[in-house]
This record gives C-alpha cells, sequence and structure tokens, in this order.
C-alpha cells in the first residue's frame, strides 16, 4: 500500500473530545453574558469555526471574541486531559502504517494543541505531518489546513483526478468540504458529531461505522473514487477558524 496518504481529522475521528470541548464553550459563553447554554446542547456545535455558529446563539461580536478568549485560557490547559483515543483507533493506525501508507492529521484546532493531544495520548508517532490552524501563517479554515498539510507532504491533487493515492477522513461536512475544496474525497466516520446523512449529503464517498471498516475502506485494492461534494466552499472564502475548538 506504500504511495496512499491518509489525512484524518482529530476531534471526533481519531479522538473524543466532546465533554471538555462542550463543557467549556458552555462556561465560556456564560462567562460573557451569554445566557445559559448546557453542554448537552453544544455537541452538533463541534468542528465549525465559532464565529460561525456563534451568532446563531445569541452572541453579538465582541461576544463571540470573548467567549473564544475564555474558552482558549479554559480549554487548552487541559484539552490533552480531556481527549481519548476512541476504542480501535491505536489499532488501525497500527494497521496502516504496517502496509506502508503515509498518515497525516488535518484539523482545524490550533497546530500547537493538536500536538500536544496526540502526543499526550501517544498518537503523535504514527503522523508523518499534524496540520492544524495557524493564525500567524493565516491559516483558517479546514481547506487551508489540507492544502498546508498536502504542501508539506509534497503532493499536488489536480481537479478531476481520480483519487486512488489520498484520501481525508473526517466526522463533520466540514472535513468533506475542505478536502473537496483541494481536490480530494473524503471517507466519512459514524462515531463523531455528524447529525444523520450529513456526511452522505455533504458529498463523502463512504461513512465507515467502526474503525476496523474503516481500516478495509482504506487498505481496499483501489481508490477509484472521484471528488463530489456538494456545496463546497471556495478555500479562498472559508470563514476564519478563530474559534475552532
Amino acid at each position: 500500500m506504500k504511495g496512499r496518504t491518509v489525512l484524518l481529522d482529530l476531534d471526533g475521528t481519531l479522538v473524543d473530545s466532546a465533554t471538555g470541548i462542550t463543557e467549556h464553550l458552555s462556561l465560556a459563553m456564560g462567562a460573557v453574558g451569554a445566557g445559559v447554554h448546557p453542554p448537552s446542547t453544544l455537541r452538533g456545535y463541534i468542528g465549525p469555526p465559532f464565529e460561525a455558529f456563534m451568532p446563531a446563539l445569541g452572541l453579538d461580536p465582541g461576544q463571540v471574541v470573548a467567549a473564544t478568549a475564555e474558552y482558549r485560557r479554559t480549554y487548552d490547559p487541559v484539552a490533552a486531559s480531556l481527549s481519548r483515543p476512541y476504542p480501535g483507533m491505536v489499532e488501525l493506525l497500527d494497521r496502516l502504517r504496517d502496509v506502508g501508507i503515509q498518515l497525516a492529521v488535518a484539523t482545524s484546532k490550533p497546530e500547537s494543541l493538536a500536538r500536544v493531544i496526540l502526543a499526550d495520548n501517544g498518537l503523535g508517532g504514527y503522523f508523518e505531518v499534524i496540520g492544524g490552524a495557524d493564525h500567524d501563517r493565516e491559516r483558517t479554515g479546514k481547506a487551508a489546513v489540507v492544502g498546508s498539510v498536502l504542501e508539506r507532504l509534497g503532493l499536488t491533487i489536480a481537479p478531476g483526478e481520480d483519487h486512488r493515492t489520498t484520501m481525508m477522513v473526517g466526522d463533520r461536512l466540514h472535513d468533506v468540504h475542505g478536502a473537496a475544496a483541494r481536490h480530494m474525497a473524503t471517507i466519512g466516520v459514524s462515531w463523531g458529531y455528524a447529525e444523520p446523512d450529513e456526511l452522505m449529503t455533504a458529498g463523502a464517498v463512504a461513512v465507515a461505522e467502526t474503525p476496523e471498516e474503516l481500516g478495509d475502506l482504506l487498505l481496499g485494492e483501489s481508490w477509484s473514487w472521484t471528488c463530489q461534494a456538494v456545496g463546497e466552499p471556495s478555500a479562498v472564502g472559508e470563514p476564519s477558524a478563530v474559534g475552532n475548538t
């Protein structure tokens, strides 16, 4: 399987981080006077930038900025301890690495934080590149992160190519759209934070129910899927990831 590359999302794909994210997000919004939002109601907001959904929860622009800063202050120091690899994930990564598949992470989380979470959970050594949001480099949004990871891997994907060597794996429509903006197809995973049918509607070529099934898909004889994501945002037009979880 040498010559194949798989990019994986972090939250909801490699690790379960929902409890920590939703609890700290709820506290942050409460701290800036944005009302009561129980953690149980926030699970569906894991993934997109805060500024993409906080206004719908009643926050004004100033509160979005303040809540984001408060969230980063309280969540980032404990993020690694509040994240756990999904059952079967280590076995999946071993399986893929053992047959020569090149692995990388493409997450909308700040890259420095993603590195800490992966290292502290024993996963960092599996990945050739760990890519995430980086505001100093103006790298925000999923498409920009995916593009950065591909560049660091020395890979270029032309529009319309069959996706026989490179694949994205993620749990939300933002993963599908971000990959599509870079001409990549996506296999979705059902154990993350997507709504029912979200991934297939967004254009995922398949949805794995377990890490074992994901491994079977990634180790298939050929990848001949064409990227067909619908409603994909442009790489330029994506919202800023200032509030990404």
